[in-house]
């Protein structure tokens, strides 16, 4: 079991029964959030980040060092840091650990441990079922001179990047399809359940099988954090946390949306037509409910000879305006007049050539003698 789940408040709540890697131990998210930033999340960075922490272990001496208190506080650090940002990659990160102490006590159980949560483990690290640690004489060390630990880890890294493309790949793929059934067929707020059972209808027809409703949650009553008694959920895979977390977001009707701009999903917060999320784009350290329908519109002027070719004159005729050789009333009659002919133009009513003309007319030019 990776973690117990449920739901208060429109807020999907992780509590562990077991001591978590960060010591956090349960932590509450707006339902929907933990999913649509797992499915933005960037792969290389996954890949990057969890094989610099692989290569700590490239030591002979490494299963020592795992142990040390210094070591584990800072990889609990780490993972605290994680949980509260990245809630799907945090889980990761405790299978990579408790992968990582397993292995320390014993490597096949490390692997058949793995192997619950990600089946492919088995057949790709084959290789450490036959390996055993030796048992030393008192007072000696024992070097790991083939430095398994550490390829171990390496191994699990790439099983964990590949287990992680395709379960996104997945997700967007569900989500996908949900929004078109959402376009296609209108549901009363009161059934938004109806949309499960037509999303077990496309895959019962498409793939012969179920998925959301093939096994029910094995559900208990336990303590939380607060020491309410709650009724959770036990998940035991990624993809059964997302099954989980996608089933609550249509029972409660989370709206979904794709972002005309930066095309990751997002839960719109104030406006249900919103076209923008509240990411950071890119580098331009502002959100793209800032700057999407800018950009927008500037790449549908560049991809369109007549909008270029108006947006030009528009500036030209608007710089006369600051240098006193248009007045504003002037301007304002002539935008309204380039307007339409561009409205002609797109709409194929007028010649683009002929549009050009009109807009070159106005081009004030300086006599060579003055």
């Amino acid at each position: 079991m990776i973690a117990c789940v449920y739901i208060k408040d429109g807020n999907i709540h992780f509590y562990n029964e077991r001591k978590s890697l960060s010591n956090i131990g349960g932590i509450a998210y707006e339902l929907g959030r933990p999913l649509l930033d797992f499915v933005c999340y960037e792969p290389d960075s996954f890949e990057e980040g969890f094989s610099m922490i692989a290569s700590a272990f490239d030591d002979p001496y490494a299963y020592i060092g795992a142990k040390e208190p210094e070591f584990i506080n800072e990889v609990r650090q780490l993972a605290g840091e994680l949980q509260k940002q990245e809630t799907y990659v945090y889980l990761y990160k405790q299978m990579f650990f408790d992968f990582i102490n397993m292995f320390i006590e014993s490597p096949g159980k490390a692997v058949l441990q793995l192997a619950d949560t990600l089946p492919s483990a088995g057949e790709k690290l084959g290789w450490v079922m036959d390996s055993e640690w030796p048992n030393p004489p008192p007072g000696k060390i024992y070097a790991d001179s083939e430095k398994r630990l550490y390829r171990a880890a390496m191994d699990v890294v790439r099983i964990m990047s590949e287990n992680l493309k395709s379960l996104q790949s997945f997700i967007i793929h569900e989500i996908e399809v949900l929004l078109h059934y959402r376009e296609a067929i209108a549901v009363p707020r009161e059934k938004s359940m109806d949309y499960l059972d037509i999303l077990e209808e496309y895959h019962q027809e498409r793939f012969n099988a179920l998925f959301y409703l093939e096994k029910p949650f094995r559900t208990f009553y336990g303590r939380t954090n607060t020491l309410e008694i709650a009724e959770l959920y036990e998940v035991n895979t990624l993809e059964g946390l997302f099954r989980f977390e996608f089933i609550k977001m249509i029972e409660h009707d989370i709206f979904i949306k794709k972002c005309k701009n930066c095309e990751r999903f997002f839960i719109p917060r104030r406006r249900v037509d919103a076209d923008y999320c509240d990411r950071i784009y890119h580098d331009t350290n502002r959100k793209c409910s800032e700057i999407g329908a800018m950009l927008r519109y500037e790449k549908k002027v560049a991809e369109n000879p007549i909008l270029e070719a108006h947006k030009k004159a528009y500036r030209r005729f608007h710089s006369r305006t600051r240098s006193k050789k248009m007045t504003q009333t002037e301007f304002l009659k002539w935008s309204e007049e380039a307007s339409r002919k561009r409205d002609k133009c797109l709409a194929g009513d007028l010649p683009f050539e002929d549009f050009i003309a009109w807009l070159e007319q106005g081009r004030m030019r300086k006599a060579r003698n003055s």
